[in-house]
């Protein structure tokens, strides 16, 4: 993986910083139905008979700060960029690949109708949650063998 097409370091602060904030509207927005009163948009498309004109734009809002905060978090540079750490970034990324299928054949035998709506919708994040889990979970693992070492 070239270190070129990755995003500077401070990027993964930024991702961090928005990744609490975003995880919490996405979750309330999804079991409470939680909604900002100022991203309401009336009258967008025509009504129907069952149909509401209304259109509240917080789903939206947390979904696409969820995945630019997740983005940052994955794609920016370490401190220390090597060769090393491009080889754990690739595994990392193959494995949330791998990890990513497997669920979707999971889900496929498992969930039906609006259930399975719902997983497709938590699976979308899968893969950059997979990749972050994994590719951390290996730098903090060489990080303590080494200190272990010296």
């Amino acid at each position: 993986m070239l270190t070129k097409i990755l995003l500077p370091h401070r990027f993964q602060k930024i991702g961090w910083l928005l990744f609490l904030p975003a995880v919490t509207l996405a979750f309330m927005t999804m079991f409470i139905e939680f909604e900002f009163s100022w991203l309401q948009i009336n009258g967008v498309r025509e009504s129907g008979l069952f149909e509401s004109t209304d259109e509240n734009l917080t789903n939206e809002v947390a979904l696409v700060s969820l995945f630019l905060s997740l983005f940052f978090i994955a794609f920016s540079k370490e401190k220390l960029e090597d060769e090393y750490i491009q080889k754990i970034r690739l595994d990392s990324i193959l494995f949330s690949c791998y990890g990513y299928f497997l669920l979707n054949v999971i889900g496929a035998v498992l969930f039906y109708g609006v259930e399975y709506f719902s997983f497709v919708m938590f699976n979308m994040f899968s893969i950059p949650v997979l990749f972050i889990v994994r590719f951390r979970w290996i730098m903090f693992r060489q990080r303590s063998s080494l200190s272990v070492i010296l």
